[in-house]
């Protein structure tokens, strides 16, 4: 084989992860619409990180139904674009409370939504001046 020769080697760079979802918004860039999710995962016991990705189909329509809440479950596989650590900030880099993995969604699992809030209501007993005869 001679050095020119490139070697076709597997990609190792598709994941799949499981986490909730943090964050989401919707973006309009160059006249089209797709929701940016951030989702948060945890690798170890004491090593989280987020996984931000794009997508202007299923997902973004499940948004715009209120089928798809902060707090729910998701499984996505894709590919890693990009790793990101640290930030600028005033010619600093700072690192991230959490490293961000970019992925390009090729596919998605909905899990279960957070349950809702139930609201306690205490019983209010009110007094009574009436005598109770012995």
């Amino acid at each position: 084989m001679s050095d020119t020769t490139l070697k076709k080697l597997p990609d190792f760079q598709q994941v799949t992860v499981h986490g909730r979802i943090a964050h989401m918004e919707l973006v309009d860039y160059q006249n089209q619409q797709f929701l940016s999710v951030v989702l948060a995962h945890t690798i170890s016991e004491n090593t989280d990180v987020r996984v931000r990705f794009t997508n202007s189909n299923g997902l973004l329509t499940a948004f715009g139904n209120g089928n798809l809440v902060v707090g729910q479950e998701l499984t996505v596989s894709g590919n890693i674009k990009g790793i990101r650590c640290f930030y600028m900030k005033e010619d600093e880099l700072v690192p991230l409370k959490y490293p961000e993995l970019q992925l390009r969604c090729t596919g998605y699992i909905f899990g279960s939504k957070p349950q809702p809030k139930v609201e306690v209501i205490e019983p209010t007993i009110e007094p009574t001046l009436e005598e109770i005869p012995f």
